[in-house]
Order: C-alpha cells, then sequence, then structure tokens
C-alpha cells in the first residue's frame, strides 16, 4: 500500500491572522482533563483501524452519528494497518451518549471483495466527510470534493455536495441518500467545518479553499434544505444576509479558521464557542466566543497542547467539540498524525480521535 494523501493536511495550514478582540481570560476559567479512560472508545474495531475526521451529528434518541475522512481498514480481524486499504470515507453510528456505556459500530461499502468508501468516488475524485444535521425528520450531511494534483500536497479540494438522508433512523447500510450539486460558491467550500440550524434556517461555516482559511456563514431556508433545494444560499455579507452572484465584491471574513472546525451555543454561557487546531505539526487547539453566529468573534485563545512524546513526528489537526455527549465538561477531540508513514502503521496510538474533556466557567465578577 502507498503511503496514503491525508484529508488532515487541509486543516493544518492555518493564517496567524487576528481578526476580532483577545479572549478575555479574567472572565472565563478553562480547566482541561484528558478522558484517558474513553480514548480506547474508537480502538475497539478490530478492522476499522482509525481516521480522519471525527465531527458528530446528534441524531436524537441517544445516537449519534460520527463522519470519518481517509481511514484503514484491515484485511481481516487481526487488528493489523499493514495489509490494510485506505479508504477515502466512513461513518459510524454511537448508541448512547454516555461514552463509558455507549457502543459504536462503523459502516463503509462492504459489496465488494474489497472494502470501498461510505460515499463513493465520482471517476477521479472522492469526498472528504465535513459536517451536517437534522433538519426536520431528515439528514442533511455535507462532503467536500477532491482530486488528485502533482504539485503542493498531492490533492486540492474542487467543489462540494450535500446529501439528503430520507431515512436517518434506519442503519447507514439502509439510507435513502439524494446527493445534492450546489451553486458557484466561488472557491469557497461548504460545509467543511460546522453546520446548525435554528426554526427557520440552516446555517454552513465554510471555508475559502485552496486559500487562506477565511470562514465565511451561508444559510438556506429550512423548506428548502429539506426539500433538496440548495441553489440560492444568503450569506453574511456586510452587516446583512444577501445572496451572492458574483465573487466580487466577496464578504469580509468572520475569522481565519480552518477547513474543519465545531461550532455551538453554550447555553450556560451563553455564547457560541468555536473549537478548532492550530499550527503545523505539533499544534494546540484553541476557543473563539460570539454572541452570534455571525459574530463578531473574539481571536483565538490557545488553551490546550497534547503531550507529544514518544511520537517520532507527529502533527495534530481535526480539533471539535461534541456537546451531545455526557460528561462533567464538554468532549473534544483531535488526531495525531504522523509524517513517519511507518510510524503511522506500526503505532497504534496514533490516527484514532482522542478525548478531552474541558470545562469553561464564568468566572465571579
Amino acid at each position: 500500500m502507498n503511503p496514503p494523501t491525508f484529508a488532515v493536511l487541509l486543516s493544518l495550514f492555518i493564517a496567524n491572522i487576528a481578526s476580532g478582540q483577545p479572549l478575555d481570560t479574567t472572565k472565563y476559567h478553562i480547566s482541561v482533563t484528558s478522558i484517558g479512560r474513553t480514548n480506547s472508545f474508537f480502538r475497539n474495531d478490530k478492522v476499522w483501524r482509525g481516521a480522519d475526521g471525527a465531527a458528530s451529528v446528534d441524531l436524537g434518541n441517544g445516537r449519534v452519528l460520527w463522519l470519518f475522512s481517509d481511514g484503514f481498514i484491515a484485511a481481516d480481524s487481526s487488528a493489523s494497518r499493514k495489509n490494510s486499504k485506505m479508504i477515502r470515507n466512513s461513518v459510524a453510528i454511537q448508541e448512547g451518549v454516555d461514552l463509558n456505556s455507549a457502543n459504536i459500530r462503523y459502516y463503509w461499502d462492504r459489496k465488494g471483495k474489497e472494502p470501498h468508501s461510505f460515499f463513493p468516488e465520482r471517476g477521479e475524485n472522492w469526498y472528504w466527510t465535513g459536517h451536517g444535521v437534522m433538519i426536520r425528520e431528515k439528514l442533511i450531511l455535507f462532503l467536500t470534493k477532491m482530486k488528485g494534483v502533482k504539485t503542493g500536497l498531492g490533492f486540492e479540494a474542487v467543489g462540494w455536495v450535500a446529501v439528503l438522508v430520507a431515512n436517518p433512523q434506519e442503519e447507514p447500510s439502509l439510507w435513502r441518500m439524494k446527493y445534492l450539486e450546489g451553486p458557484d460558491t466561488f472557491g469557497t467550500i461548504v460545509g467543511s467545518a460546522a453546520v446548525l440550524k435554528d426554526e427557520n434556517y440552516l446555517y454552513s461555516f465554510s471555508v475559502l479553499e485552496p486559500g487562506t482559511h477565511q470562514a465565511y456563514l451561508l444559510r438556506w431556508k429550512i423548506a428548502d434544505a429539506c426539500n433538496g433545494n440548495l441553489s440560492s444560499p444568503e450569506w453574511w455579507f456586510k452587516g446583512q444576509w444577501a445572496e451572492r452572484k458574483t465573487s466580487e465584491p466577496a464578504p469580509e471574513a468572520l475569522f481565519i479558521g480552518g477547513t474543519e472546525y465545531s461550532v455551538h451555543w453554550d447555553a450556560a454561557l451563553r455564547k457560541y464557542l468555536q473549537i478548532q487546531s492550530h499550527g503545523f505539526g505539533a499544534g494546540s487547539i484553541g476557543i473563539r466566543m460570539a454572541d452570534h453566529l455571525q459574530g463578531p468573534w473574539t481571536d483565538l485563545h490557545l488553551f490546550y497542547t497534547p503531550d507529544y512524546r514518544g511520537f517520532t513526528k507527529p502533527f495534530m489537526y481535526a480539533a471539535k467539540a461534541h456537546p451531545e455527549l455526557r460528561g462533567a465538561g464538554l468532549a473534544i477531540t483531535y488526531n495525531v498524525n504522523s509524517f513517519d508513514f511507518g510510524e503511522l502503521v506500526q503505532n497504534q496510538d496514533i490516527y484514532f480521535p482522542k478525548f478531552l474533556e474541558v470545562k469553561i466557567t464564568k468566572r465571579e465578577e
């Protein structure tokens, strides 16, 4: 097997550009616990042997959908990556929201003699997973369309699609999926990061790719999205929502982020929280806050750097929060990979999402 190209490399090149006020650490206290007892959660399947991404979607009724990009599928139940095949994406269903008692089952295309991606390749293009959300009784997911190139990292994003699932409460192998081609979004990859909803609208944080990872916010009416109509998104543009017909003028970026990150509403803090990884290689994890989805967002505040001892050439990426999981704090996952492909194959302590538990509280004034 040749060394794979990893989805995560897209999220490593994050520009160090400030876009807001510093997060006021005199008002908030952030404490971090590495919840090692749950770091075996993704490792128990002897065939599914790790993957990129790890975005989660609350399906309701104690069920959580996990979305993964490039991953190893072992040739047998030996739990080894040596004879594995790399597929471009897979999904999993978690039953139960407490990691100490929940179980998880993985899904990919098992119809042939060899494993294949859950969301199949289209010619020379393949899909890496973004994020999604339940809208009414349906599920909408966003995928990044990729292709191989002979320059740069060896791959680049060339567009996006959405997938509308009519029966998300069935197991994924039985899903009825409709692929939705979106309009021209002027080099912006829609849904690669957080996707949210309110009573009336579906919102997507999206990134300029390839580029400087400028973050934009788009929305559609829930009724349109449920009907599979994504043709006319509104953009947050100069302080208001408006359709965008041309590449210029472009909206002002909300912040400089990454290809993938999470955004959610924290009811206790009454703030939107954005969680992402930052830096190339042995990076850190940071947080932004805002009163509204469209900002203004604070600058990124770095609050945790993993322990990389024991890894030869590590790089960290894909930090995201999972507020639907139950625990003493906010569950956050991140991935650690290696620039040494031999280490990636041999070291079973990397390429599985790792968990943090983070408590964010307001300081008493």
